[in-house]
């Protein structure tokens, strides 16, 4: 469609919470491991969000770390680079151990229409 920017976004989705005592350090590892996230080939751009309020209700999701390319094919071929074993170690080493409970990841399709001014 006229004037919308297609990509293709995989999201890891933290679900549960910190370590009693660790919300602060979790959240600077996580904040951190962004950075690695522009060694992969062809990336767009990488996003990690940590919730800060939330519905009543609402499924624990503590952080989602988002990660953008061109295509599919893109985020398939940056999957299969050395980079994808070195954040695996990353978040094993600085980040799992802070949290409770889960990462569960999705791969989407985004629409993304710039707003006007």
């Amino acid at each position: 469609s006229p004037g919308a920017d297609h990509m293709y976004v995989r999201c890891g989705y933290f679900i549960g919470q910190p370590v009693a005592g660790k919300k602060a350090e979790l959240d600077a590892q996580l904040h951190g491991i962004v950075e690695l996230y522009r060694r992969f080939p062809r990336i767009r751009w990488a996003n990690m969000l940590v919730a800060d309020e939330v519905d009543e209700g609402t499924p624990a999701i503590y952080a989602t770390i988002q990660f953008c390319f061109d295509s599919k094919q893109d985020l398939e071929a940056a999957l299969a680079t050395p980079v994808r074993q070195e954040l695996r170690t990353q978040y094993a080493n600085a980040v799992l151990p802070l949290f409770e409970g889960t990462i569960k990841h999705a791969n989407q399709t985004v629409t993304h229409m710039a707003m006007p001014g």
